[in-house]
């Protein structure tokens, strides 16, 4: 088409040329919105893949602690019973073994209880007080050994000075609570020393001095007394290190925990193989049924993002192939300035005006060059 021809067009050329760039407007308006709507296809496909992967991994792990969980239960009753069995067992070996420590030591003890009743007797009946057969007046009186001289040398650091501190404090608490009294403290704990060392040489006159030859023997049924509960103590350890159980007869307990333990160990290995099964086999069916049953939705969401992908290539193309027609068809002869909706509105309505009857003429006036 000429330069000079289109000049001379009707109003039509130019309605028509407003039309193509309204249709050009309005398929870059539809590319838009296709944008957007591959922008949210997008979103939803990642959302909806993100939320199958997030199915499948707790559902994965909750059949897994499911499972584990089952077993677990059986292994701890199971244990529950081996205890219970344990304990009946170690009731009744510790009550045997207390037997058994009777039996061995039942002359040792008996010859004990013979001692002491015969130096009770013999105590009695030559009138020596009671109090010389004990454990505090041959310490006092006849110490022997490392332990009796070190419980001595205790009971003289209280005496001597503990009870006179004690004494003194209380008195500078009530009497000797003003002024100064350290002559009459020193005083007070001298006498109650001496009265403290009296006191032992009474009872030391009236009983070992008058009774030598019975607080000797004494001394000396006491030394075996004490020899025979040592070896008593000696049978009670030696048989509580005894490893040797087959003299208390608890067979039937070990057989029971045998058993209850064999059991255990089937419930474990049996929780072994069900984990690998789920693994090997369970896993990939729980995924298959997660991925198929979510599927439709996925497979519509990337339908989707196809049509559009398509319907993007067709816009862009014909987009394209407007933009082209309208350079050559229209930008060509009226210019760029002059090929937009609202100029060529202009123009098509100084012609409907009557103001001019040509492209050019209405070019002019609306330049306006008219004149």
């Amino acid at each position: 088409m000429a330069a000079d021809n289109v000049y001379d067009e009707d109003q039509e050329y130019l309605i028509e040329a407003r039309d193509t760039i309204s249709e050009l407007e309005d398929l870059k308006d539809k590319l838009e919105e296709i944008k957007l709507l591959q922008k949210k296809n997008k979103r939803a496909i990642v959302r909806e893949e993100r939320a199958t992967g997030d199915e499948i991994s707790a559902t994965l792990k909750k059949r897994k602690e499911q499972i584990a969980a089952s077993y677990d239960r059986q292994i701890d009753v199971n244990n529950s019973k081996i205890r219970q069995v344990q304990t009946k067992k170690d009731k009744k070996k510790s009550q045997r073994m207390e037997d058994r420590i009777n039996k061995e030591t039942a002359d040792i003890r008996e010859e004990n209880r013979q001692l002491n009743a015969t130096i009770k007797t013999l105590f009695k009946k030559n009138h020596v007080p009671p109090f010389c057969n004990t454990k505090m007046y041959y310490c006092l009186f006849s110490p022997k050994g490392m332990s009796e001289f070190l419980e001595l040398f205790v009971i003289l650091l209280v005496a001597c000075g503990e009870i006179p501190a004690a004494v003194i404090a209380v008195l500078m608490n009530t009497k000797f609570k003003t002024g100064s009294h350290t002559a009459m403290c020193v005083l007070i704990a001298a006498l109650i020393i001496i009265a403290e060392f009296i006191i032992y040489f009474i009872v030391f006159n009236l009983t070992k001095v008058k009774h030598r030859d019975l607080i000797r023997e004494g001394r000396r049924t006491r030394d075996k007394i004490i020899a025979n509960e040592k070896a008593v103590k000696a049978i009670k350890n030696s048989i509580a290190k005894d490893k040797d159980e087959s003299i208390y007869r608890l067979g039937k307990y070990d057989k029971k925990i045998q058993e209850l333990e064999d059991a255990g160990g089937v419930i474990s290995d049996e929780k072994l193989d069900a984990l690998r099964t789920f693994e090997k086999e369970t896993k990939q069916l729980i995924t298959d049924e997660i991925t198929g049953r979510r599927k439709e939705k996925l497979d519509r969401l990337k339908s989707e993002r196809d049509t559009l992908e398509n319907d993007f290539g067709d816009t862009q193309k014909k987009i394209s192939e407007y933009e082209l027609m309208i350079t050559n068809k229209y930008e060509t002869y009226l210019g760029k300035d002059f090929c937009t909706e609202e100029k060529l509105s202009d123009l098509i309505s100084i012609m409907e005006e009557g103001s001019a009857s040509t492209v050019s003429e209405a070019i002019k006036v609306y330049k306006g060059d008219d004149r």
